[in-house]
């Protein structure tokens, strides 16, 4: 498991002053690129001119409110790895609770043709390092 901390801001919340539900996938998203990061990857997947890592599905539960100023402990977890696509988990928690599990499905695609193809080996090693 990797884990990243996140302040929540005050555009973050509604004006109920609770986290607005679409802002938990931008904090799953910070996460995300905090995780990748940590792989220490040959290449920057995120700039890369020959690849992209789409987002294709998400989803969220949510368990309880977080507020502005609370701060997310982002666990980010492997949940699949296929041939050409791979799934991560995000627990949102707050004070020791978890606010909201996000989950979301990557495809690795060649940018010219928009067309999947298979994880690079050393991608797939470190994925599967946080397999769970």
């Amino acid at each position: 498991m990797f884990t990243t901390n996140y302040k929540i801001a005050f555009s973050d919340t509604d004006p109920g002053g609770i986290v607005f539900f679409a802002n938990f996938f931008k904090v799953a998203h910070f996460a995300y690129e905090q995780f990748f990061e940590s792989l220490n990857l040959r290449r920057n997947y995120f700039l890369d001119e020959e690849y992209i890592i789409p987002i294709v599905n998400s989803s969220a539960d949510f368990k309880f409110p977080a507020k502005f100023g609370d701060t997310f402990v982002c666990g980010v977890y492997v949940e699949q790895i296929g041939t050409t696509s791979f799934s991560l988990k995000y627990d949102l928690i707050v004070n020791d609770r978890i606010s909201a599990e996000v989950k979301t499905t990557h495809v690795f695609v060649k940018k010219a043709d928009f067309k999947k193809t298979d994880l690079p080996k050393d991608l797939k090693l470190l994925l599967t390092e946080h397999l769970i």
